[in-house]
Parts: structure tokens; C-alpha cells; sequence
């Protein structure tokens, strides 16, 4: 039924919850947002199933100059007489991977480092995790399924990332940069919505409301990654961000929805909880106090952490399952419809009801393998492979096991804080997992060894774009934000006697006193808190030949980070721990420069000292800056991220 209220001052909100392997979206209108609607008329999907809610995140291109494309469901439209590439998948992962550090974290060494301590040999195989916006690096992972069988599934150690490794290479040879994927995701996505929500509503209503979009993103997102997210948004046409769209982080999301979803529940003002956000690719975790319930506030307990350990990995660990089964020239001669079909009935009748199916537990799960031949070694009847119970749980607990493991470490960080974490909220389309549920809930954590209460809201699977929209309609719910990472500048300091510094010290000729290069001046600490209304101030200082030569008044200043629990004072302590976000472009030409200070050195050589802030506030997940001089704004400073 069409609906034909007056749209006078209102608005229709979006959310968009791009995901590694579904996307989702919901709308509403201010006029009536207590009518929640998902978009279910995806191109070639299955009206009234479950996965209607949702649309694989996944293209394949028909004709790469012209970017012509197939998309969502009707990429898996694939025939045997086909002889296109295979899909795109995982691209979004390829945004965060653009800007992974060189080195790793020392603190919490990324999963891609782990290896399995057994002594056994080793075979390699190069992997994708970090691209340019239009090239590609890789670097050695182990293959954990090269080890004997006994070992495998001893410890997850981030396999492969097949899809988004063929999606990088396959980039590369396509010549069509990660960013410009999403774009074209996006474009289609927002091209159905549009449809959907006129489809719904009076056109002419539709026409005269302003439309108001919400994107979400990971929380452990690099500031690099959010830029090209920005950027790929705006070219899909989203519009301006800040303006038209704004993005949130996934776990704010499920947070403002789960909450209001499930009630009653036992939370009460003061009390923390953590939001465990199990998606496709990404798992988000962060701490919330809750400072108040009518309307509901919080405020960030502690940072927010995650890793690559999402869903995606179980398909992985699968395929290499299979492989070791059924042997690799069985998988490889598979036609592109078998082997679709194959992973179909995987998800479909293992991953998504393990942990939910007794009688499958006692007589094994059946996945589709077109094709081949009956054998009793290999288990395989009329085309059907039957997986033991504890083959499933072999590929599941790796993954879950690092699951838990990061619930337990913000466990742990909301109880240094002097806080006591109240309940976990799982949400996301691994969070819909009874397994992981299960698993959970069975788990002793912090330093009282204690179970907790876990909370899984309806429509998991849609929480995070329900979740958006509700922030969208009503605001963000979050008052106080805590960094991920150190931020800060280079600088050079005063030199100091015995301080072990000589090898890095130099006259300054203009100043006439020894100093030392790459002082690192963290404004910005870990854990700090900073938000939409909260702000720090960087201050930088240059000196200039008197009089100023033309062009010298615009400065480009790196803002660097690192992840490490203490940041070093200077690059040079520990080069690989500090890394580049973003290129702040500060332009002071329209200061007046009577302003600056002026002085001479004992030479007669004349210098000015030109001082300025940059003020740093992250507004809805992403940073942005204001220039000042002497407290005067001389409006935002323009920023160039690594990716740009």
C-alpha cells in the first residue's frame, strides 16, 4: 500500500550496512520511523526467503572498459557455457588492506604473523593484504592445511583470503582500482533503494523529501580506509559527506538497535556492556557505558578492537576441507554451477544451522557435490558428501576460539578501567550463529572468572542497517568517543646532554642551538577521548627567511600514527611503529603578517616564526580539521590520505 503522508520538513533516512559478503538497507521516514523497511527487491533474488533481507556483495564484470557489470544475486547466475572471470568478492576488504602497516603491531601481532608452533614443515604461498588505490603488494602467509591432518585447526591463523586475493589480481589485470568496485557496488545498491523507497511511498512525496543516507563502516577501519570509503560513496551518488551521507561506526549501530530491540533487558544507567559484532569479513568489538536510559546515552568504556575473523573464514577453512577430502583435481574440474552449488549447501545447510540442529549432530550434514562419483572413503552418496559433526566444529573453532579471545581482552580493559561489563550483545550475520552464541555464553571471563549474559537480538543478520537508520532518525547515541591509535606530527626539539641523542642532533643555523630531528609529539593519545564534541588542538611551529617568499604561507604537515600501547618519543626509536595517515594541508596566506613574530640571530640574518593549530575533532568516524591562528578559525584544513 502506497503511503501518502504530507512531507512537509520531513525527511527519508538510509541506512546502509555494506558488508565483506551481504549488504543490507533499511529506510524509514521521519514521518512515521516507527515503519522500518528493508529492501528486499534485489535483481534476481528469492522473494521470501530469508536472504531476501540482504544481497551478496559481489561483481563480476561483463565488459571491464566500460564497467558494465553483474551484481549481487545475478552473479550467481553463472551457466556451465560462461566464460567470464569469476565474481569480485571481498573487495571491501581491499580499502582497509590498502593501508596496512608495513610492520606489524608488537603489542598485538596481527593473525597474518601467527604460525603453528608443532615443528612440522611448512609450505608458503603469497598472499594479498595491502594494495595501493591502483596496485598491488603481497606478502608470505602460512598454509595451515599443508600441515598433517592432527594439527589442522589447531590455531587460526587468517588463511588465505582467497576471494579477495583472486578480487586483487583480478583488479590488476582488469586495471580497475579497489575504490572504483565499491563505487560501482554502491551505485547499484543505492539505484535499487531508490526504486524500492518510490515504489513504496507517493512519488510525489518522495520527491519533495530530502533523503538522508547512513553508511556503515568497521571500527578497527584506518582513517585511510574511511577516506576511500568517503570518496567511493560520493562518486556512487550518495552526495556530499557530511552533507548528504555520514558514516557510523558497525558496532554504534548494532549498539542503537539491539538495545532498543530487545526489551526488557536488565541493563541499567552506569552499567557496561560490550557489542561483539560478527560479520562476513571483520569482527568489531567495543565497550559502552550506558550514562543514561530515557533517551538513551553512552559513552565509550574503552577502545575499540577486532580483527579479520569473520564468517568468510569458515568458507575458506571449508573449501580447504573439501579439497583435502575429495583432492584438489576434483574441486578444480568442477564446472562454475557445481561448485556454486557446493558452497550453496554449505551455507545454507551447514554453516548457517550448525550449533542449531540436533539431529545433524548425530547423523552428520550433507553438502551438494555435483558430479562426483560415489565413494565410501571420501563419504560421498548420489552426489551428497556427509560431514561428521566434528569435522564442522574443527572448521568453526579456530575462529570462534579468536572470537572469544577478543571478548576477553575487552573484558579485561573494561575491568582496569574499574568498571564490570554487564552483558555481550552479539549481532552481525555470523552473530546469528548458534554456535557462537553457545560458545559465548559457556565462557568464563575477566579476572572473577565469571560467565556473562549474551544478548542476540531479532534480525541480527539486519541489526547493523536497522541500527544505522536509527541513527540517522535520531541522532547518534554516543557522547564520548576514545581514539583507536596514537596521532601525532614531527617536530625538532632542543637537544639534552646525555640523553643518548647525538647521533640524531644538528645546528640550527637560523636559531643558532643543537637539536634533534623526529621528536614526536603525540597529541593525540590511545584510549584518549575524542569526539563530536570533544576536540585537540595540535600546534605547529615553522620558521621562514624575512621576508616570507611568495608561496611559503602553505604548509603540508603529516599526521602519523601508531598502534603500539606506549608510542615512542622519536621516529628514529622505532621507525616501523609510526606510520603516515594523512597529508593536513594548512594555507595562511589570508593571515596578515604584521602577525608573525620577527626576529635576527647574532649574524644579522632576519627570520619570522610563524605559530598555528590545527583542531582535530572526529566527527562521525572521521577525523576533520580546523586551522586557527591565534585562535582565529581560518576555516578546514585540507587533508590527503595515503590512499589518495
Amino acid at each position: 500500500m502506497v503511503a501518502t503522508v504530507d512531507p512537509s520538513k520531513h525527511r527519508f533516512v538510509v541506512g546502509v550496512d555494506f558488508g565483506t559478503t551481504f549488504t543490507s538497507v533499511a529506510f524509514a521516514h521521519t514521518a512515521s520511523p516507527e515503519e522500518v523497511k528493508l529492501v528486499q527487491t534485489w535483481p534476481n533474488g528469492r522473494a521470501g526467503n530469508a536472504s531476501a533481507d540482504q544481497v551478496p556483495s559481489e561483481i563480476r564484470y561483463t565488459n571491464p572498459p566500460t564497467r558494465v557489470k553483474k551484481w549481487g544475486y545475478e552473479v550467481s547466475k553463472i551457466t556451465n557455457s560462461e566464460t567470464s572471470s569469476e565474481p569480485l568478492r571481498w573487495f571491501k576488504l581491499l580499502l582497509q588492506g590498502q593501508s596496512t602497516p608495513a610492520a606489524p603491531d608488537r603489542d598485538s601481532m596481527s593473525l597474518r604473523t601467527l604460525v603453528l608452533r608443532h615443528g612440522h614443515q611448512r609450505t608458503t604461498e603469497h598472499v594479498l593484504i595491502r594494495t595501493s588505490e591502483n596496485a598491488v603488494d603481497t606478502v608470505t602467509l602460512l598454509d595451515e592445511w599443508a600441515q598433517p591432518r592432527d594439527m589442522r585447526g589447531s590455531i587460526f591463523t587468517t588463511p588465505t583470503i582467497t576471494p579477495a586475493q583472486k578480487t586483487a589480481y583480478a583488479l590488476q589485470e582488469l586495471e580497475i582500482a579497489p575504490v572504483t568496485v565499491v563505487e560501482d557496488f554502491l551505485s547499484s545498491v543505492l539505484k535499487i533503494t531508490t526504486e524500492s523507497i518510490e515504489r513504496t511511498y507517493d512519488i510525489q512525496w518522495v520527491r519533495e523529501s530530502t533523503v538522508e543516507y547512513v553508511l556503515t563502516i568497521p571500527a578497527i577501519w584506518t582513517d585511510s580506509a574511511k577516506a576511500l570509503m568517503v570518496k567511493a560513496a560520493e562518486r556512487a551518488g550518495f552526495g556530499a559527506h557530511r552533507v548528504d551521507f555520514n558514516l557510523v561506526s558497525e558496532p554504534e549501530s548494532a549498539a542503537a538497535y539491539t538495545l532498543k530491540a530487545i526489551q526488557p533487558n536488565d541493563l541499567n544507567k552506569n552499567d557496561t556492556f560490550i557489542i561483539c559484532d560478527a560479520g562476513g569479513g571483520t569482527v568489531d568489538l567495543i565497550s559502552y557505558k550506558i550514562t543514561d536510559l530515557n533517551p538513551l546515552k553512552l559513552d565509550e568504556s574503552v577502545s575499540g578492537t577486532g580483527d579479520l575473523c569473520g564468517s568468510v573464514f569458515l568458507d575458506e577453512r571449508f573449501e580447504k576441507y573439501i579439497r583435502g577430502v575429495l583432492g584438489d583435481k576434483v574441486i578444480d574440474d568442477m564446472k562454475p554451477r557445481s561448485k556454486y552449488e557446493m558452497m550453496r549447501t554449505w551455507e545454507e545447510k551447514v554453516k548457517f544451522t550448525f550449533g542449531n540442529n540436533e539431529d545433524a549432530e548425530d547423523d552428520g550434514y550433507e553438502v551438494n557435490v555435483p558430479g562426483v562419483p560415489d565413494n565410501d572413503e571420501t563419504n560421498v552418496e548420489d552426489g551428497f558428501h556427509s560431514m561428521q559433526n566434528d569435522a564442522v566444529q574443527k572448521i568453526f573453532d579456530p575462529i570462534v576460539n579468536r572470537i572469544i579471545d577478543l571478548v576477553k581482552q575487552q573484558v579485561l580493559a573494561v575491568e582496569r578501567k574499574g568498571d564490570r561489563v554487564a552483558a555481550i550483545l552479539l549481532v552481525g550475520g555470523f552473530g546469528s550463529s548458534e554456535y557462537l552464541l553457545k560458545r559465548l555464553k559457556e565462557t568464563r571471563y575477566g579476572m572473577a572468572s565469571v560467565e556473562l549474559q549474551v544478548l542476540q537480538p531479532m534480525n541480527a543478520r539486519s541489526a547493523i542497517a536497522r541500527g544505522a537508520l536509527l541513527r540517522g532518525l535520531d541522532g547518534s547515541i554516543v557522547k564520548k568517543r576514545r581514539a583507536r591509535r596514537f596521532y601525532g606530527s614531527l617536530s625538532n626539539t632542543h637537544f639534552q646532554e646525555g640523553r643518548g641523542w647525538d647521533e640524531h642532533k644538528y645546528w640550527d643555523i637560523k636559531k643558532e642551538e643543537w637539536k634533534v630531528r623526529e621528536h614526536m609529539n603525540w597529541y593525540i593519545k590511545k584510549d584518549m577521548v575524542v569526539g563530536n564534541t570533544e576536540s585537540v588542538t595540535l600546534h605547529f611551529c615553522r620558521t621562514l627567511d624575512d621576508p616570507i617568499p611568495a608561496g611559503r604561507l602553505i604548509f603540508h604537515n603529516d599526521l602519523l600514527e601508531c598502534n603500539l600501547q606506549e608510542a615512542p618519543e622519536f621516529k628514529w626509536e622505532d621507525p616501523y611503529a609510526v606510520h603516515r595517515v594523512c597529508t593536513v594541508t594548512a594555507d595562511l596566506t589570508d593571515v596578515p603578517q604584521y602577525k608573525f613574530r620577527r626576529f635576527s640571530n647574532s649574524s644579522g640574518q632576519k627570520y619570522c616564526v610563524v605559530s598555528f593549530d590545527l583542531r582535530v575533532t572526529l566527527v562521525d568516524e572521521v577525523l576533520k580539521f580546523d586551522l586557527l591562528y591565534d585562535g582565529e578559525v581560518y576555516g578546514e584544513a585540507t587533508t590527503r590520505f595515503e590512499a589518495d
